[in-house]
């Protein structure tokens, strides 16, 4: 079994550890070189890092924590025409990009190739994970439906703009590594349930999320999703990690 990795970043970096030291075959994507910026929250990296290409620096710091766990690179990030053959051959697929396109977009290519996946978010204090096993509860367009429009004149909130706390992302990637480890155990009590920590009031919660019968990935009139730029915005977004 391989777990697809899309970003390997604030909540990717602890996902990542704990999969690697429980034995879970990685695939890690991401595009990105390692920032000082990112050293207070991304786990995996330290100064020595800073410029390289972030799965590089992941896999060689996984292949010390867990040595002999298969680790592939792939320096690319998702994007639409190569998200099905990137995302292909993996048992589950955890999903901590920092953008809305590139979480649409994988939630979409994840239906199509009928693969589970963990979606996991960070804005300032608060994260959430999302656990989506296909035919089983709620998937991501179940509960956000459809992209904004950059025209509706609300503007996207996440890490760039309104920051995010470091210590939240290794809770949040922590929560997405236990619900990978137990979708790839067969238990799938927690499909469709979404956890919502806040991390300045300490409090958690889950709630269930109901199927939308008329989602278009899930409902009564399903149909196949067509993964071209255009549907995820176009130019607003590189699909970055």
């Amino acid at each position: 079994m391989t777990v697809a990795i899309v970003g390997v970043g604030g909540l990717g970096c602890p996902a990542a550890w704990a999969l690697a030291r429980a034995g879970v075959a990685l695939r890690l994507l991401d595009e990105d070189r390692v920032e000082r910026s990112n050293l207070h929250r991304q786990m995996l990296y330290d100064e020595g890092d800073v410029g390289e290409r972030k799965v590089t620096a992941a896999a060689r710091a996984l292949a010390r924590l867990a040595p002999g766990v298969a680790i592939e690179t792939v320096a690319e990030h998702v994007v639409p025409e190569r998200a099905l053959a990137l995302l292909a051959g993996a048992s589950l697929v955890v999903e901590g990009s920092d953008n809305l396109p590139t979480k649409f977009l994988i939630a979409d290519a994840c239906a199509a190739l009928g693969v589970p996946v963990v979606h996991g978010a960070c804005v300032g204090w608060v994260g959430t994970v999302l656990p989506v096993v296909w035919g089983v509860g709620a998937c991501y367009r179940c509960v956000f439906e459809e992209l904004p429009s950059l025209d509706d004149g609300a503007g996207e909130a996440n890490c760039a703009t309104a920051g995010v706390y470091g210590p939240l992302t290794s809770v949040v990637g922590a929560l997405m590594a236990a619900d990978a480890l137990r979708l790839l155990a067969g238990d799938t009590a927690r499909a469709g349930s979404m956890a919502r920590y806040d991390g300045w009031r300490q409090t958690f919660r889950a709630s269930v999320m109901h199927r939308r019968r008329e989602c278009p990935r899930c409902g009564a009139d399903a149909t196949a999703p067509v993964l071209t730029a255009a549907r995820y915005g176009g130019t607003c977004a590189e699909f970055e990690a």
